[in-house]
Protein backbone atom coordinates (compact mmCIF):
# COMPACT_ATOMS: atom_id res chain seq x y z
CA UNK A 1 0.00 0.00 0.00
CA UNK A 2 1.42 3.43 -0.94
CA UNK A 3 1.87 6.05 1.85
CA UNK A 4 -1.03 8.21 0.67
CA UNK A 5 -3.47 5.28 0.56
CA UNK A 6 -2.28 4.19 3.99
CA UNK A 7 -2.78 7.70 5.40
CA UNK A 8 -6.25 7.87 3.87
CA UNK A 9 -7.18 4.53 5.46
CA UNK A 10 -5.92 5.66 8.89
CA UNK A 11 -7.83 8.94 8.66
CA UNK A 12 -11.08 7.36 7.50
CA UNK A 13 -10.88 4.77 10.30
CA UNK A 14 -10.28 7.50 12.88
CA UNK A 15 -13.23 9.56 11.60
CA UNK A 16 -15.52 6.53 11.58
CA UNK A 17 -14.53 5.59 15.11
CA UNK A 18 -15.02 9.16 16.40
CA UNK A 19 -18.45 9.35 14.77
CA UNK A 20 -19.46 5.99 16.23
CA UNK A 21 -18.44 7.11 19.73
CA UNK A 22 -20.43 10.33 19.40
CA UNK A 23 -23.49 8.79 17.73
CA UNK A 24 -23.59 5.08 18.61
CA UNK A 25 -26.00 3.02 16.51
CA UNK A 26 -26.53 -0.67 15.82
CA UNK A 27 -24.50 -2.17 13.02
CA UNK A 28 -26.53 -3.58 10.12
CA UNK A 29 -25.48 -6.59 7.99
CA UNK A 30 -25.62 -4.47 4.82
CA UNK A 31 -22.96 -2.15 6.27
CA UNK A 32 -20.71 -5.16 6.84
CA UNK A 33 -21.40 -6.34 3.27
CA UNK A 34 -20.23 -2.99 1.84
CA UNK A 35 -17.02 -3.11 3.86
CA UNK A 36 -16.39 -6.72 2.83
CA UNK A 37 -16.70 -5.78 -0.83
CA UNK A 38 -14.27 -2.89 -0.34
CA UNK A 39 -11.79 -5.18 1.47
CA UNK A 40 -12.10 -7.85 -1.22
CA UNK A 41 -11.56 -5.44 -4.09
CA UNK A 42 -8.81 -3.52 -2.32
CA UNK A 43 -6.56 -6.48 -1.51
CA UNK A 44 -4.61 -8.95 -3.59
CA UNK A 45 -5.34 -12.66 -3.34
CA UNK A 46 -2.93 -14.69 -1.23
CA UNK A 47 -2.22 -17.23 -3.96
CA UNK A 48 -4.68 -19.97 -4.83
CA UNK A 49 -5.40 -20.74 -1.20
CA UNK A 50 -7.69 -17.73 -1.12
CA UNK A 51 -8.59 -15.50 1.83
CA UNK A 52 -10.56 -15.50 5.09
CA UNK A 53 -12.24 -12.22 6.06
CA UNK A 54 -12.58 -11.83 9.85
CA UNK A 55 -15.32 -9.30 10.61
CA UNK A 56 -14.79 -7.88 14.12
CA UNK A 57 -17.59 -5.90 15.80
CA UNK A 58 -18.32 -4.45 19.22
CA UNK A 59 -19.60 -6.71 22.05
CA UNK A 60 -23.07 -5.15 21.76
CA UNK A 61 -23.28 -5.65 17.99
CA UNK A 62 -21.89 -9.19 18.28
CA UNK A 63 -24.53 -10.09 20.90
CA UNK A 64 -27.27 -8.79 18.59
CA UNK A 65 -25.99 -10.63 15.51
CA UNK A 66 -24.84 -13.84 17.19
CA UNK A 67 -28.15 -15.71 16.81
CA UNK A 68 -27.90 -15.26 13.01
CA UNK A 69 -24.13 -15.67 12.87
CA UNK A 70 -24.00 -18.84 10.74
CA UNK A 71 -26.54 -17.47 8.27
CA UNK A 72 -24.75 -14.13 7.94
CA UNK A 73 -21.34 -15.76 7.49
CA UNK A 74 -22.76 -17.97 4.71
CA UNK A 75 -24.45 -15.04 2.95
CA UNK A 76 -21.41 -12.77 3.16
CA UNK A 77 -19.20 -15.63 1.99
CA UNK A 78 -21.51 -16.37 -0.96
CA UNK A 79 -21.41 -12.68 -1.91
CA UNK A 80 -17.60 -12.68 -1.98
CA UNK A 81 -17.55 -16.00 -3.85
CA UNK A 82 -19.65 -14.38 -6.61
CA UNK A 83 -17.17 -11.51 -6.78
CA UNK A 84 -14.29 -13.99 -6.97
CA UNK A 85 -15.94 -15.87 -9.83
CA UNK A 86 -16.64 -12.63 -11.68
CA UNK A 87 -12.97 -11.66 -11.40
CA UNK A 88 -12.03 -15.09 -12.83
CA UNK A 89 -8.93 -15.19 -10.62
CA UNK A 90 -7.87 -18.78 -9.83
CA UNK A 91 -8.36 -19.00 -6.06
CA UNK A 92 -10.21 -20.86 -3.33
CA UNK A 93 -13.65 -19.36 -2.51
CA UNK A 94 -13.37 -16.71 0.24
CA UNK A 95 -14.52 -17.42 3.81
CA UNK A 96 -16.08 -14.98 6.28
CA UNK A 97 -15.98 -15.18 10.08
CA UNK A 98 -17.83 -12.91 12.52
CA UNK A 99 -15.87 -12.12 15.69
CA UNK A 100 -16.22 -9.99 18.82
CA UNK A 101 -13.64 -7.30 19.66
CA UNK A 102 -13.92 -5.52 22.97
CA UNK A 103 -12.16 -2.30 21.92
CA UNK A 104 -14.61 -1.48 19.11
CA UNK A 105 -17.40 1.06 19.55
CA UNK A 106 -21.01 0.22 18.73
CA UNK A 107 -21.67 0.60 15.02
CA UNK A 108 -18.06 0.12 13.90
CA UNK A 109 -16.53 -2.82 12.10
CA UNK A 110 -12.93 -3.90 11.49
CA UNK A 111 -12.03 -6.45 8.83
CA UNK A 112 -8.82 -8.50 8.95
CA UNK A 113 -7.80 -10.59 5.94
CA UNK A 114 -5.98 -13.88 6.47
CA UNK A 115 -4.54 -16.27 3.85
CA UNK A 116 -6.14 -19.70 3.50
CA UNK A 117 -4.18 -22.85 2.82
CA UNK A 118 -5.07 -24.65 -0.40
CA UNK A 119 -7.43 -27.58 0.36
CA UNK A 120 -6.22 -31.17 0.00
CA UNK A 121 -9.47 -32.60 -1.39
CA UNK A 122 -10.62 -31.07 -4.66
CA UNK A 123 -13.54 -31.46 -7.05
CA UNK A 124 -14.41 -30.28 -10.56
CA UNK A 125 -17.69 -28.32 -10.86
CA UNK A 126 -19.56 -27.27 -14.00
CA UNK A 127 -19.72 -23.49 -13.64
CA UNK A 128 -21.08 -22.78 -17.11
CA UNK A 129 -22.79 -25.32 -19.34
CA UNK A 130 -24.74 -28.53 -18.79
CA UNK A 131 -25.25 -30.24 -16.45
CA UNK A 132 -24.86 -26.97 -14.52
CA UNK A 133 -23.52 -27.49 -10.99
CA UNK A 134 -22.47 -31.12 -11.56
CA UNK A 135 -19.44 -32.06 -9.43
CA UNK A 136 -16.71 -34.64 -9.92
CA UNK A 137 -14.44 -35.49 -6.95
CA UNK A 138 -10.85 -35.56 -8.20
CA UNK A 139 -9.56 -39.00 -7.25
CA UNK A 140 -7.69 -41.51 -9.39
CA UNK A 141 -7.93 -41.62 -13.20
CA UNK A 142 -10.87 -39.71 -14.69
CA UNK A 143 -12.20 -38.79 -18.14
CA UNK A 144 -14.38 -35.80 -19.08
CA UNK A 145 -16.36 -35.63 -22.33
CA UNK A 146 -19.69 -36.27 -24.09
CA UNK A 147 -19.48 -40.07 -24.02
CA UNK A 148 -21.83 -41.89 -21.63
CA UNK A 149 -18.85 -43.76 -20.19
CA UNK A 150 -17.05 -40.59 -19.04
CA UNK A 151 -16.75 -39.84 -15.34
CA UNK A 152 -18.15 -36.35 -16.03
CA UNK A 153 -20.48 -36.31 -19.03
CA UNK A 154 -21.02 -32.87 -20.60
CA UNK A 155 -23.93 -31.89 -22.85
CA UNK A 156 -21.93 -29.65 -25.17
CA UNK A 157 -21.65 -30.32 -28.94
CA UNK A 158 -18.23 -28.60 -28.97
CA UNK A 159 -16.87 -31.10 -26.43
CA UNK A 160 -15.35 -34.30 -27.84
CA UNK A 161 -16.64 -37.71 -26.80
CA UNK A 162 -13.48 -38.23 -24.72
CA UNK A 163 -12.09 -34.74 -24.36
CA UNK A 164 -9.93 -34.59 -21.24
CA UNK A 165 -8.11 -37.02 -18.95
CA UNK A 166 -7.34 -36.20 -15.31
CA UNK A 167 -4.91 -38.04 -13.07
CA UNK A 168 -5.38 -37.26 -9.36
CA UNK A 169 -2.38 -38.53 -7.38
CA UNK A 170 -1.71 -37.79 -3.67
CA UNK A 171 0.95 -35.20 -4.51
CA UNK A 172 -0.48 -33.59 -7.66
CA UNK A 173 -3.48 -33.41 -9.99
CA UNK A 174 -2.66 -33.28 -13.69
CA UNK A 175 -4.66 -33.21 -16.94
CA UNK A 176 -4.03 -33.89 -20.62
CA UNK A 177 -6.00 -33.20 -23.77
CA UNK A 178 -7.18 -36.45 -25.43
CA UNK A 179 -6.67 -35.08 -28.96
CA UNK A 180 -9.97 -33.19 -28.71
CA UNK A 181 -11.37 -31.25 -31.66
CA UNK A 182 -11.57 -27.88 -29.87
CA UNK A 183 -8.77 -28.14 -27.34
CA UNK A 184 -8.48 -27.30 -23.65
CA UNK A 185 -8.06 -23.84 -22.11
CA UNK A 186 -6.61 -23.49 -18.60
CA UNK A 187 -7.13 -20.04 -17.06
CA UNK A 188 -7.51 -18.45 -20.53
CA UNK A 189 -4.42 -20.18 -21.96
CA UNK A 190 -4.70 -23.06 -24.43
CA UNK A 191 -2.86 -26.10 -23.08
CA UNK A 192 -2.30 -29.73 -24.02
CA UNK A 193 -1.55 -30.75 -20.44
CA UNK A 194 -0.71 -29.27 -17.07
CA UNK A 195 -1.27 -29.28 -13.33
CA UNK A 196 -4.54 -28.37 -11.61
CA UNK A 197 -4.97 -26.50 -8.33
CA UNK A 198 -7.82 -24.97 -6.36
CA UNK A 199 -9.44 -22.11 -8.27
CA UNK A 200 -8.20 -23.16 -11.71
CA UNK A 201 -10.72 -22.85 -14.54
CA UNK A 202 -10.84 -25.29 -17.47
CA UNK A 203 -12.75 -24.37 -20.63
CA UNK A 204 -13.87 -27.19 -22.92
CA UNK A 205 -15.90 -26.00 -25.90
CA UNK A 206 -18.58 -23.71 -24.44
CA UNK A 207 -18.35 -25.36 -21.00
CA UNK A 208 -16.48 -23.92 -18.04
CA UNK A 209 -15.24 -26.13 -15.19
CA UNK A 210 -13.81 -24.80 -11.93
CA UNK A 211 -11.55 -26.70 -9.52
CA UNK A 212 -12.71 -26.14 -5.94
CA UNK A 213 -12.56 -27.57 -2.45
CA UNK A 214 -14.64 -30.71 -2.14
CA UNK A 215 -17.74 -30.08 -0.01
Amino acid sequence: MNPFARLETICSTAVERAFALAFPSALEPVQVARKLVASFEGGASEGRGGRRFVVSVSPADFARLESDRSYLERQWGAMLARLAERSRLPQRPPEVELARRDDLAVGTVAIAVEPLAAPLELALRVRRGLPLGARLPLRGSLVVGRDSGCDLRLADPRVSRRHLAIEAAPDAITFRDLASANGVVLNREERKDGRLDCGDVLTLGDTELVVEAEA
